[in-house]
């Protein structure tokens, strides 16, 4: 009995197969992460060029906040059925706030500050997250 023992201790036969099936779990799981991760870094680029679409409007000459929304929408490639894009608007002289109807003290149209904010979800995600991003530009 103990020689039978001793000879099954010392048989390797099948020990790369019990090994792959002890680390195939782990490489699957390290495969499906990384690829959700690269999903949510390529979504998050998509929403990053439609903001800065939104942003070269701005910069270009455009004054519409609807116009800006609608093209960077329409520019955001493999959006979700939930993606919102949004624009705020602030106007400052100097450091201080000023509204956007009346001239600075010396005289000059105040600065306006645009801030292009996009939100959407991923649900199809293994994980459901919701990313967002920003764009701010500075127009006189």
């Amino acid at each position: 009995m103990i020689g039978i023992a001793t000879s099954f201790g010392r048989d390797r036969a099948g020990v790369a197969a019990v090994e792959l099936a002890l680390i195939a779990p782990v490489i699957a799981a390290m495969a499906l992460v990384s690829y959700e991760v690269w999903q949510v870094a390529a979504r998050t680029e998509d929403m990053r060029t439609a903001l800065q679409t939104g942003a070269q409007y701005y910069m270009n000459g455009g004054t519409s906040d609807t116009a800006a929304q609608a093209l960077a929408i329409s520019s955001w490639e493999n959006a979700p059925p939930d993606a919102a894009v949004g624009v705020s608007r602030a106007c400052v002289c100097g450091q201080a706030a000023q509204v956007c109807t009346l001239l600075c003290s010396d005289g000059a149209p105040p600065a306006s500050i645009i801030t292009l904010s996009a939100t959407a979800t991923r649900p199809q995600a293994m994980f459901s997250k919701t990313i967002s991003t920003q764009r701010v530009v500075r127009v006189r």
